[in-house]
């Protein structure tokens, strides 16, 4: 049956589920713009001539460091990320992979499209991601000139290097992200295509996840210790590589640590928030292992704040290392926070037919936002406490031997993160919200979210 043919699987999937493919290539074109950027300041220094005074070639040198540093951490990144969207986006379409079981489907075929399908978008964000990398990368020498932290003579040059950089990585966290998330689908049972009524997300954690956690953890704490007691000068290079190996537990954590918020924030969500909070409280429980897509995107913005505050809020540096510091920051954590916002939407796009049976039998439509507004209470809560805590193990022990303590951060930071946090949440999930709440309730039950 050609229906059965992987190309042909891959086909019928996006087009059953557009919001899922725009999700995941939004992923991938975003990887690949700060990854052209960050190869593109390497190869502008190796292109520029080597003559000229000492302080340039120095400001060359350190300019390739730079681009080199990032480009190692936007790897990483991506190989977290692209695999959690990509899960998420595989996921959404447990009922239909059962369906595919169900008429004939073999589990390598479900692996195969999911293959396909990966491949696929990773070709089609890379010309795109590429485009953006060299307006991006223009933009970040320009301004390092401009402060005097590059050569005023240096040309802006994108090179072969930054092209092939790009495609590797979308090429190995595309298939390493398929291969996790089609593992998965290729053991939906076909029964479960008849369960129309199953909340999706509500599976429990295994018990392998649990012990993958623990052993993330472990290894965080143990390269937190490594880098407490290794040289001063070092330690700053590897504060990221420690944040993320804390969010990496958090990742896979995910839904206890949505449970646990859940039961702590239950009690007063059902004595102050009247109807909309008892759904809240029903849905994020029934819901808890979708919503670990939510929580660590939102974490990760947030650990990737609390570990620059010190630097903001009590640098004595000048204006030009105040620039380069605060555009690395806006790279990391634009980056993880428009993956947040896409992940959020993801997850608002799904709950058309949950959101269309609530109006099907009474609830209005200001009930329904008041409903998602307390989720994302839950979500911020769970997102932003996780961050702040990966940030805080983190920064208490190594902050003072890279001379940025979090004893100087004044209140008002941590209040503006919390904030930020909250509105990025609220922003991401309700976006998708007006144009759901205008299709009728029946046209919502018989037709996918989109």
């Amino acid at each position: 049956m050609s229906v059965l043919r992987p190309t042909g699987l891959a086909t019928a999937a996006v087009r059953s589920r557009p919001s899922a493919l725009a999700g995941t290539f939004a992923a991938l074109a975003l990887t690949a713009t700060v990854l052209v950027a960050s190869v593109a300041m390497t190869v502008s220094a190796s292109a520029a001539p080597p003559e000229g005074d000492p302080a340039a070639r120095a400001q060359l040198a350190d300019l390739s460091d730079m681009g080199i540093a990032f480009s190692q951490m936007m790897a990483y990144l991506s190989i977290f990320v692209i695999g959690q969207v990509m899960a998420l986006a595989v996921a959404q379409r447990r009922r239909e992979s059962a369906l595919l079981r169900a008429i004939g489907a073999e589990p390598r075929q479900i692996r195969r499209m999911v293959a396909v399908e990966a491949l696929g978008t990773a070709l089609a964000a890379l010309p795109v991601g590429y485009g953006l990398g060299t307006l991006l990368g223009r933009f970040w020498l320009h301004g390092l000139a401009a402060h005097g932290m590059a050569p005023a003579g240096v040309s802006f040059q994108v090179g072969w290097q930054s092209l092939v950089t790009a495609g590797g990585v979308l090429l190995v966290c595309s298939q390493l992200g398929g291969l996790i998330a089609g593992w998965r689908a290729s053991r939906t049972r076909p029964s479960a295509a008849l369960a129309e009524s199953s909340v999706q997300g509500g599976e429990r954690a295994g018990v392998v996840r649990g012990m993958a956690s623990l052993a993330a953890l472990a290894g965080a704490v143990a390269l937190t210790v490594a880098a407490g007691v290794g040289p001063a000068e070092s330690a700053a290079e590897v504060i990221p590589l420690v944040v993320l190996a804390y969010l990496v537990a958090i990742g896979l954590a995910g839904p206890w640590i949505g449970r646990c918020t859940i039961a702590l924030c239950a009690p007063s969500l059902r004595a102050f928030g009247g109807a909309p909070g008892e759904l809240a409280v029903a849905g994020t429980r029934a819901r808890a292992r979708r919503l670990s897509a939510a929580i660590t995107p939102v974490a990760l913005v947030t650990a990737f704040g609390v570990v620059k505050l010190p630097s903001f809020t009590g640098s004595g540096a000048g204006s030009g290392e105040d620039w380069g510091e605060v555009f690395g920051t806006l790279l990391y954590v634009g980056f993880a926070g428009l993956v947040a916002a896409n992940t959020l939407v993801m997850l608002s796009l799904e709950r058309l037919r949950e959101f269309s049976l609530l109006r099907a039998v009474g609830a209005e439509r200001r009930q329904i936002v008041r409903t998602v507004a307390t989720e994302c209470a839950i979500i911020t809560v769970a997102g932003v406490g996780a961050g702040m805590a990966a940030g805080c193990a983190v920064m208490l022990p190594l902050g003072a031997r890279t001379g940025t303590p979090l004893g100087g951060v004044p209140g008002w930071a941590w209040l503006a993160v919390a904030l930020c946090g909250a509105v990025l949440v609220g922003v991401s999930s309700g976006a998708p919200l007006p144009r759901m709440l205008r299709v009728r309730p029946m046209d919502g039950l018989t037709r996918h979210s989109n």
